[in-house]
């Protein structure tokens, strides 16, 4: 891996700091058990292959899928095509092939799967005599083991949608595969714009959001049910349909009253059949999901009626928290699913789940800690039931620092303590930018692969993490996504090797430019830590408060912009036309977010003329690069309150005439 010499005379000290951190705090992977060496076999001579493509006799709609990938990928790799041929029972057992999915070679040779094992996302490479079997027991793993293929044949990588890079070979031995993948985790959700419309891209960085619409072939698609995944207990009694039911909702009319539902009279068994009665229904409408989200409304708020203060402290342990009356009520609404599902589709009662937030007023476990013992106490009817999972948002968390840390992260270190504790099964909602202060860079990367160690131990299955949803071009946003679907399939990986990898294949001259860039960041912020207290929030007003001039020095921002003209300088040097105005956009895209802060912070330091012309550039870039949002529009996207257009606008309305 190549290995760039960063040079800031003012930051030395602290960028050499951040990339030591960086490194301290990724763990030294184990030996690689699954290193994979050549066989004697050619898989490509002189150009020209003997191997075809094979698929069963009755392939599935995500077996062609991953066969149309597969002949893709190798012809470009290899200049050779393909041949494509169905299983009809009369494969020659020494046939050179690359089988995929259920064919006759699989079942000669004997490889055991289980499905318990890898569910739908892990997958088997082998090369059995002279062809390679890819095998999944769900559709996503058969079309996962095809990507993972043309890793190890051939260095298939994809960095964002427009750049994925393979060797190109004349020659090649095929590998000895034995190999069984199976992913840190199971729901790998980066909820971020460049993955909701483009579902070819989200399959090939192995993805599988609830946002992203997945085509029949593409896969297993997500495990969320698209209808019930964020907020949705108002979707399922909804106010406007039942609000004459004033007991079900909290005083305030912002929350349900789940102490209603599980109360022992007339109107509290209607109110908990009909919340039951309309979950089947969505259970029903989409049988192919596993998650179903009963989430509270996405307010700050909780019921303080008379009935749900009793209850909080009966079950809500030493704080009285609502969470305990809450796990209550999913238990007694997950005990009925279950039964339900039983009767009328037994082959999804043990597969459905039922998910609840740990949010806001809810993201404090019911749990007393026993200081003599070391452990938490809790009444046994918050113990969930088996059909049960808990996501936790860590939305006020500092997001510099690990989710257990206890100086900065108390709470959200409490939580996952004391709701693992619970024995739950954990799923988590994360974020990757502050969504007060789009513009104004994230400091995480050095805490992401750290925090999915840390879940990953406390038994997460499932982690979505949040970026903007109203574009792809805030900073280092390419990098991150790709950062994110690595980590999220292997936590151990090398994150400063994964940013030297990306760097030099997405902005290729301007790559030493780009990690210099990034390092100084990441060097300014390690020193406002350290002397003027920052802490990276990802919430609305927290990031908005953070973002002020004394974090953000100007000669700080002037050297990036120098950066930045430097790369500009390497871009020039670039021969190919097509491939210099790429990378040209990428770093120009980059560009906006020291341009946007010089701007918001020290628009002082120029005179009117100076400014105009500023702003004027700046938001003609951001139009033309697809920077549309400072910051999050959170109550009504389509008025597009919290545009850029919105805020040069207003910038050139106090320059007057």
């Amino acid at each position: 891996m190549k290995k760039f010499k960063h040079v800031t005379a003012v930051f030395l000290a602290l960028c050499c700091t951040f990339a030591v951190c960086a490194c301290a705090q990724t763990q030294t992977p184990p030996p690689d058990d699954n290193t994979v060496t050549d066989t004697q076999i050619d898989l490509v001579k002189d150009g020209a292959t003997e191997y075809s493509i094979l698929l069963p006799e009755s392939p599935t709609a995500s077996e062609k899928f991953a066969s149309q990938e597969l002949g893709n990928f190798f012809a470009e790799a290899t200049g050779s095509v393909l041949n494509v041929l169905e299983d009809n029972g009369s494969v020659a057992s020494d046939g050179k092939y690359l089988a995929i999915g259920d064919t006759s070679l699989y079942r000669e040779s004997g490889i055991e799967m289980d499905a318990s094992e890898l569910s739908d996302n892990g997958f088997k490479l082998v090369t059995y005599k002279n062809s390679v079997l890819m095998l999944g027991t769900g559709e996503s793993g058969k079309v996962y083991a095809v990507y993972e293929f043309l890793r190890r044949q051939f260095n298939y990588r994809v960095y964002a949608t427009d750049e994925i890079y393979i060797d190109t070979v004349t020659d090649c031995k095929l590998k000895d595969f034995n190999l069984t993948v199976i992913p840190d985790f199971e729901g790998r959700d980066v909820n971020a714009y460049a993955f909701f419309y483009d579902s070819t891209f989200a399959m090939r960085m192995r993805l599988n959001g609830v946002r992203t619409t997945f085509l029949p072939s593409q896969g297993s698609g997500s495990a969320w049910a698209g209808e019930l995944w964020d907020h949705t207990t108002f979707r399922i009694l909804p106010p406007s349909q039942y609000g004459s039911h004033t007991s079900w909702y909290s005083p305030d009319k912002t929350q349900l009253c789940f102490s209603n539902a599980l109360e022992d009279t007339e109107d509290g068994k209607q109110m908990f059949q009909t919340f039951v009665d309309n979950l089947k229904v969505y259970i029903e409408n989409e049988p192919n999901a596993k998650y179903f989200m009963i989430g509270q409304e996405d307010k700050a708020t909780t019921c303080t009626c008379l009935k749900c203060k009793e209850n909080n402290i009966r079950y809500g342990g030493e704080n009285a928290n609502c969470s305990g009356t809450l796990m209550v009520f999913m238990n007694k609404v997950a005990k009925e699913i279950k039964a339900w599902l039983q009767d009328e589709y037994p082959e999804r009662a043990d597969i459905v789940k039922l998910v609840t937030f740990a949010y806001q007023r809810t993201q404090q476990p019911p749990v007393t800690w026993n200081a003599e013992t070391g452990k938490y106490e809790f009444v046994s009817e918050v113990i969930p039931e088996d059909n049960v999972v808990v996501r936790i948002a860590p939305l006020a968390s500092v997001y510099s620092k690990n989710l257990l840390d206890e100086e900065t992260n108390g709470p959200i270190r409490e939580a996952i303590l004391g709701w693992a504790a619970l024995g739950v099964q954990l799923s988590i909602w994360t974020y990757h930018i502050g969504f007060g202060a789009y513009l104004y860079p994230m400091y995480n990367i050095h805490t992401i692969a750290e925090n999915y160690r840390i879940l990953r131990e406390y038994g997460v299955v499932d982690i979505l993490d949040q970026g903007p949803r109203e574009m792809d071009s805030a900073p280092f946003e390419a990098l991150r996504n790709f950062l994110h679907a690595e980590l999220l399939w292997d936590a151990d990986l090398d994150v400063n090797e994964l940013i030297d990898e990306f760097m030099e294949h997405y902005f290729k001259a301007a790559a030493p430019y780009m990690r210099e860039y990034l390092d100084l960041v990441n060097a300014n912020y390690k020193l406002m830590e350290q002397t003027r207290g920052y802490l990276a929030y990802a919430g609305s007003d927290e990031s908005a408060r953070m973002a002020r001039a004394e974090f953000y020095p100007k000669r700080y921002l002037d050297r990036i912009l120098d950066i930045f003209d430097r790369a500009y300088a390497a871009i020039e040097q670039i021969e190919d036309e097509d491939e210099r105005a790429l990378v040209l956009e990428r770093v120009e895209t980059e560009s906006l977010s020291p341009r946007y802060i010089l701007l918001d912070l020290y628009s002082y330091y120029y005179n009117d003329s100076q400014l105009r012309t500023m702003i004027e550039e700046f938001r003609d870039d951001a139009e033309r690069l697809g920077l549309t949002h400072y910051r999050e529009d959170v109550q009504n996207p389509s008025e597009y309150k919290h545009t850029i257009k919105m805020k040069t606008d207003e910038w050139l309305r106090s320059l007057g005439n």
